[in-house]
């Protein structure tokens, strides 16, 4: 609790700017459930904007955590986390599920120029598609799909102003004014649409070609973002085989890795480890040495890092 503490008191000393905010992964339990669980936390998602002096550009709403690239002041950020992890709690706990822990907490990073938010967007993106359940842009839960995407103008909702005060009062668990023009969808919850700005997006992507080729392909992105935020990844066979391709074509001129000598080789080995933090095991598949070999590879001196 004392750790805790002085994590508020660091948080509320923070200046208004960018930041990636991203929950705890809850190793005992979900967030969200079932559809209805999802479609409640989009809704209270977009509260937050409501209630704090927060701008949202971006979000993702994974079963066990919630990631949000968003502005405002420490406090704000700290007093949005706050009403998020109250409101998912109760909504656990009316549904018959464990409420989250007390200590339950986040990370708040900060976001200092436009290379890091381009590298947020893609981290946030991808990160249902880390799942391998989803194509990029394809997930429900989150405003990926309002990034170049024609699926945001196949799903319609009703607005606002359709609704009773008193029903928007049970939908939302709010008395809060909603905006008329919000549109609500039986199924999705409140869609993102209403309340993300996307301007920001649209200024940093100026097309969706690059936009969609650093979505599947910039793993560099991915592995920045996740370090930041003590996170693991978990690449495919495939996604190494490409960035065992790429390297070779940036640092080797496309030779294969049979053309290489024992010393490139070497030199593979640690980007690999130090670049995209790769196990040695993967390591080991995708370049048809033995772990042995890998691990006396990281563990010279010339060549790898101690790990």
């Amino acid at each position: 609790m004392v750790r805790k503490r002085s994590e508020r008191d660091h948080i509320h000393s923070l200046k208004k700017g960018y930041y990636h905010l991203s929950t705890d992964g809850w190793g005992e339990g979900f967030l969200f459930h079932n559809s209805e669980q999802y479609a409640y936390g989009m809704t209270v998602t977009g509260l937050l904007t409501l209630l704090f002096e927060i701008t949202i550009y971006d979000f993702t709403l994974m079963p066990n955590h919630v990631h949000i690239l968003l502005s405002g002041t420490g406090s704000s950020c700290l007093a949005a986390f706050d009403y998020l992890k109250q409101k998912v709690s109760s909504r656990l706990s009316k549904d018959g599920y464990p409420p989250l822990p007390d200590d339950y907490w986040f990370k708040l990073r900060s976001v200092d120029n436009p290379e890091q938010m381009k590298n947020n967007f893609i981290y946030l993106d991808r990160n249902a598609y880390e799942l391998q359940q989803f194509i990029p842009s394809g997930y429900p839960w989150g405003s990926g799909y309002l990034h170049y995407s024609a699926v945001n103008d196949m799903i319609s909702g009703t607005p606002a102003s359709a609704f009773s005060k008193r029903k928007l009062e049970e939908m939302t668990g709010s008395r809060i004014p909603i905006p008329n023009h919000w549109q609500f969808h039986p199924k999705y919850g409140l869609l993102p649409s209403s309340f993300v700005d996307n301007s920001l997006f649209l200024r940093l992507f100026k097309g969706p070609k690059e936009y969609e080729s650093r979505l599947v392909k910039d793993y560099e992105a991915f592995v920045k973002v996740s370090r930041s935020l003590n996170e693991t990844l978990n690449f495919t066979a495939f996604e190494v085989k490409e960035i065992v391709d790429q390297l070779l074509q940036n640092f080797y001129s496309g030779r294969q890795l049979r053309q290489l000598s024992n010393e490139e080789k070497g030199r593979l080995v640690t980007l690999l480890s130090k670049e995209y933090d790769l196990p040695a095991d993967v390591i080991s598949s995708a370049t048809d040495l033995s772990e042995h070999m890998v691990l006396q590879l990281l563990r010279a001196k010339d060549f790898g890092k101690q790990r």
